[in-house]
């Protein structure tokens, strides 16, 4: 056993040393991957930025540059160094200049001299080409440059060329530039493999004389072909860096190996049970359920499960001077990721978390809830040192050294900070908080700590309305919501069974009675409206079966939300089944907004309830979208005008024609109407010489307990 332990551990320690050394080499090709991109995309810009000046240069001299051109072999030496001058003025590392005719032939060879031969070849291949394709480098006894060829601007017509040499120093500090350690980068030809043009070393006189063979191409990493020109970008690490990299580590594996073979039969059982219990440890902390694969920090589950525990452990213990819970976001994370790689925003996730670690208390709950988001529950720091500790996370954060990752990374956070008190009531509502408070501290310019139980207006209000979610979900809960009803009188039959719209209101614990107008917007945001609508409806329907000899009709509002849903049809044919209520008597009101922005399902939920008997109403018709291009869509029997239109056309002659045109155009089509928010007699007056078939409001009446 102990032969067969030290030959695994050898074999284990050779194979990590192997796969490092390995896995190694791979993160530096990635690198130089990226490195052969930036290169190749600097060296294009270069260039085209230099066709850019040669082209505003002709612009801005072309006078001189025409006369040259004109006088051809009897051009003064003196004009050419006037315009020479002012292009070593303009465009910096330029050499010379020359004027090609459509024969490739310079014009100005008696100032110039006579083009070395691999220019005229390149010369000639543009001429052939109509562009210059295929860049490169030109070498004499005495200098290296390469040649850019522009269309010449003072003679668009004929094909002649605008001729510019330039040095090499930008070409040598690219390939300085983006030089990483232990890494060579080279210009080499790509139409004469292996001939090294340009490298990244300071004195490359050697290697631009150097032709590399097959089997040295073999050691490249990284081969990027530049366009139009005849070169490619190729990167190799040191040919001593791969060797001393595995050398090392098999080194660094055999001295281990013999220092765990000579302890190893004294220690074997205690190095045994270590084991044991390090691979359960592991084990618990991988276990899916309850850690997050990359950081080993405890997911979202478990951290949910832990708050709870603590919110519910507090109300028991009635402690309010401490516990507080933290979500950290880091502002801006996907540039890390767009910019370096997912790889290296994992890497940073993954040092972030294990930094952290180090600052936080023994007891506290360091969670990864997702993506580049952290959650901190700190069950023991007291209240008065919350947002002082919290600030401190933010600046240890904002100190974390990633160079070992890439030395370029900084990172800040935007963190919420929510106190535990007896105010929060579960795991949602915390997180709820939480994220409104690191919302603001993004909308406020991120890297700041922002504390929910402050005095911003935003977070009031937020902390207002989970106030209402919550009593507003005790009320469905313990089923408190409080019916009232309030007639609505026809003008024409007067004579007919009474109908009434159904309004729900909310009793608190305190038994005030709350308006919807605070409860139902909160609802529709957080999604409790669907709810909220089933149990008006069932409330309504027990209350109707309840009396049996009353013939009264009754309106129900339904939202949006209820309007899209396709349980809602089937609940409410249930509710009728089960309280035997006729559905005649039942009125669906909806809104013109929602109906019109979800009019398929609408046409679809209005058409199913209509084949059981029950007929809708659009609700405050006029408010919103351009309502009378869809009232004949919606297979609607009444339309209620919004009072916004009614509780002043006793003097508002606007309006009065606004109310006429609706009545006119309900009539034409066979609805009725209802107007709302009828507070005085003028006003019925009014409606009654319009022809409203229907009054609602105060004066009328006023809305009266009913359930």
């Amino acid at each position: 056993m102990v032969i067969f332990t030290s030959a695994l551990f050898l074999g284990l320690l050779i194979w990590q040393s192997i796969s490092a050394s390995s896995a190694h080499q791979a993160y530096q090709k990635s690198l130089m991957n990226s490195v052969s991109e930036q290169v190749l995309s600097d060296y294009q810009e270069y260039f085209n930025q230099l066709r850019l000046e040669i082209d505003l240069f002709q612009q801005t001299n072309k006078p001189e540059i025409n006369a040259l051109n004109q006088s051809k072999e009897k051009a003064l030496e003196a004009d050419y160094m006037k315009v020479y001058h002012l292009l070593k003025k303009n465009i910096e590392n330029s050499r010379l200049f020359a004027l090609i005719d459509e024969n490739g032939d310079g014009t100005l060879q008696h100032i110039t001299g006579e083009f070395l031969p691999s220019c005229q070849e390149e010369v000639q291949d543009t001429l052939l080409n109509g562009t210059q394709e295929r860049l490169f480098l030109h070498r004499s006894k005495t200098s290296v440059h390469f040649d850019l060829l522009q269309p010449l601007l003072s003679s668009p017509e004929r094909k002649e060329y605008f001729f510019t040499a330039f040095n090499l120093d930008v070409l040598q500090a690219v390939l300085i530039k983006y030089q990483l350690p232990h890494q060579q980068l080279f210009l080499m030809r790509s139409d004469n493999i292996g001939k090294i043009e340009l490298t990244s070393e300071t004195d490359n006189t050697a290697f631009a004389k150097m032709t590399m063979s097959a089997e040295q191409l073999t050691s490249f990493s990284s081969l990027k072909s530049i366009p139009k020109t005849r070169w490619q970008i190729a990167i190799r690490l040191d040919p001593s860096y791969s060797s001393k990299i595995y050398i090392t580590g098999i080194l660094k594996a055999l001295i281990i190996w013999l220092i765990l073979t000579v302890f190893i039969v004294v220690f074997y059982r205690i190095q045994k049970k270590r084991m044991l219990k390090h691979a359960v440890i592991e084990h618990k902390l991988n276990y899916k359920d309850k850690h997050d694969k990359l950081t080993g920090l405890v997911n979202r589950a478990h951290f949910d499960q832990t708050l709870s525990d603590l919110i519910s452990e507090k109300k028991i213990q009635q402690e309010n001077d401490h516990g507080a819970v933290i979500h950290v976001d880091i502002d801006n994370f996907q540039v890390i990721n767009r910019q370096f790689g997912y790889a290296t925003g994992d890497k940073v996730l993954f040092q972030l978390s294990l930094s952290l670690k180090d600052l936080l208390p023994e007891d506290a709950t360091f969670s990864r809830l997702g993506n580049d988001e952290f959650a901190i529950i700190l069950p023991s720091l007291y209240h008065i040192s919350s947002a002082s500790f919290t600030d401190k996370i933010r600046q240890y954060i904002q100190s974390i050294n990633y160079d070992e990752i890439n030395r370029d990374i900084t990172i800040s956070s935007s963190i919420g900070l929510v106190i535990l008190d007896n105010t929060q009531l579960d795991v949602e509502q915390v997180l709820s908080s939480l994220n409104m408070s690191v919302t603001l501290a993004k909308q406020k310019g991120g890297n700041r700590v922002q504390l929910y139980q402050s005095d911003d207006q935003l977070l009031k209000q937020h902390a207002a309305e989970m106030d209402i979610i919550h009593e507003l979900s005790q009320a469905l809960s313990d089923q408190n919501l409080v019916l009232y009803r309030q007639e609505i009188l026809a003008t024409s039959e007067p004579n007919n069974s009474p109908h009434f719209e159904v309004l729900v209101r909310l009793k608190n614990a305190s038994g005030d009675i709350v308006s919807p107008g605070i409860f139902i917007p909160a609802a529709e945001k957080y999604g409790l409206i669907k709810e909220l609508d089933k149990e008006v409806i069932s409330k309504t329907f027990a209350a109707i079966a309840k009396k049996p000899t009353d013939n009264a009709s009754y309106s129900i509002n339904l939202s949006g939300a209820s309007l899209t849903d396709k349980d809602t049809c089937n609940f409410i044919r249930y509710e009728f089944k089960k309280h035997g209520i006729d559905p005649k008597r039942i009125c669906f009101e909806i809104t013109e907004t929602s109906a019109i922005s979800h009019l398929k399902s609408a046409l679809k939920f209005i058409q199913q309830l209509r084949e059981l008997g029950c007929y809708f109403a659009l609700d405050d018709f006029g408010s919103g979208h351009s309502s009378f291009s869809y009232l004949q869509q919606l297979p609607i029997q009444i339309i209620k005008i919004d009072g916004v239109f009614v509780r002043d056309i006793d003097h508002n002659l606007i309006n009065r024609i606004f109310v006429e045109n609706i009545q006119r155009t309900a009539k034409a089509m066979n609805l009725k109407t209802v107007a709302e928010f009828v507070e005085n007699q003028e006003i019925v007056n009014q409606l009654d010489k319009i022809g409203v078939d229907n009054l609602q409001g105060y004066h009328i009446h006023k809305p009266e307990f009913w359930v």
